[in-house]
């Protein structure tokens, strides 16, 4: 048999296969007609069978089963799958075959469909889990299980580049737009959805801080040596070419069960060391990067929870930026003060978190899409000693 999911299911098979350690191959082939034997028919049991033969079972797949074809006559007649139809517009060599027979698009084109079903904050956190050493569960990517430390699937230069190799597929257009906004080597769920919140322009409901340089390697060399406590430390994120960063150190970095919906209760005494020698090692870091001379701004889980929380820290990080020369940021700080903008943009991060109002959010923000307000709702205009802004 030979079959080729796409979209969610596809998205769905490679975090299963990323989260079971396996890596994806660099061969990589044109789309070819499904084939399920001689005289044989696409049963759901044979669907089924090839799901289960990379490690998914069918009845954790939502809705239909997604796959692509060639050509119209090509379709895969069967209530149990959807067909897309690719007739053009796709660059050479674009699926990648996991297990004999069975294949998915590669990260590049996966990213691209994505851009027609998802929003594009939701669109750029999966870009950041591609490019990233992070995958989410694949039967509950809000509150499932994460795994970390594997290897990234794509980069961010690459789906830039087939991005713009790409003609007449359906959620190009928006693809263009988010592929900007990628970043390489995100370490977790929330730290990609911190720096894609940073990376993200205005109108987006981002907050245009710049582009992100995620975790880079920093050494300290000469007399400076003397003074930290570990030559070699790893911030979360740079703002690139300044000294102002972020890291976040949610609940999982302390030690607690992995949920990051705020919570009060007992910790025992083991766990209570832990946490504390956690904390310990964080003021360390903190000074290790200060002496160095940079500002890293502390974020946690309950900056996310709390109205207004993510606000804050940016608008400290644009301080900071300001006040050391580096960056002007007048336009930002106007926006952000900005009620209902402030509420659209708390409402999109409180949506993308997990727990139960993450959730009921989502899919309150779907069916209301686009936003009731967003930056392009408003005349913004520049002066040199004033903004004009008129509503629309």
């Amino acid at each position: 048999m030979r079959i080729t999911f796409n979209k969610l299911t596809a998205l769905h098979v490679l975090r299963a296969w990323r989260s079971s350690g396996r890596t994806l191959t660099a061969d990589r082939r044109g789309l070819e007609k499904s084939v399920v034997g001689p005289r044989k028919y696409w049963t759901r049991r044979r669907i089924a069978a090839c799901l289960e033969f990379v490690g998914v079972s069918l009845s954790d797949v939502r809705g239909r089963v997604q796959v692509m074809v060639p050509r119209p006559g090509a379709r895969i007649r069967s209530q149990t799958a959807r067909n897309t139809v690719y007739v053009r517009g796709l660059p050479a060599n674009s699926v990648v075959e996991l297990r004999a027979g069975v294949r998915i698009p590669c990260p590049e084109l996966l990213f691209i469909e994505l851009g027609a079903i998802m929003p594009p904050a939701v669109q750029l956190l999966v870009g950041l889990e591609l490019c990233g050493r992070f995958s989410r569960d694949a039967r509950d990517p809000r509150d499932g299980k994460i795994t970390y430390g594997i290897k990234p699937v794509t980069t961010a230069d690459r789906i830039r580049s087939y991005v713009s190799a790409a003609r007449d597929l359906a959620g190009l257009e928006q693809s263009r737009r988010v592929a900007e906004w990628l970043m390489d080597e995100a370490w977790s769920a929330q730290e990609a959805l911190l720096n894609g919140l940073a990376r993200m322009p205005l109108h987006e409901l981002g907050y245009e801080l710049g582009e992100m340089q995620l975790n880079p390697r920093l050494v300290a060399r000469g007399p400076i040596t003397s003074l930290v406590n570990k030559k070699s430390r790893v911030p979360d994120s740079l703002v690139r070419d300044t000294n102002v960063g972020f890291n976040y150190d949610g609940g999982a970095h302390f030690g607690e069960d992995g949920s990051e919906a705020p919570d009060a209760g007992l910790v025992d005494g083991s766990a209570f060391v832990a946490m504390r020698e956690a904390m310990v090692a964080d003021k360390r870091r903190d000074r290790d990067l200060l002496v160095q001379g940079l500002s890293v701004l502390p974020v946690t889980k309950e900056d996310f929870y709390e109205r207004g929380g993510i606000d804050r820290v940016m608008l400290q990080a644009m301080s900071l930026l300001e006040r050391t020369g580096q960056r002007d940021f007048s336009k930002q700080k106007r926006m952000l003060r900005r009620p209902r903008l402030a509420n659209e943009r708390q409402r999109l991060i409180w949506s993308l978190l997990p727990g139960r109002r993450g959730k009921e959010l989502s899919r309150e923000l779907a069916r209301h899409e686009p936003p009731s307000s967003t930056v392009e709702d408003y005349a913004v205009e520049f002066g040199d000693h004033a903004i004009v802004i008129r509503r629309m």
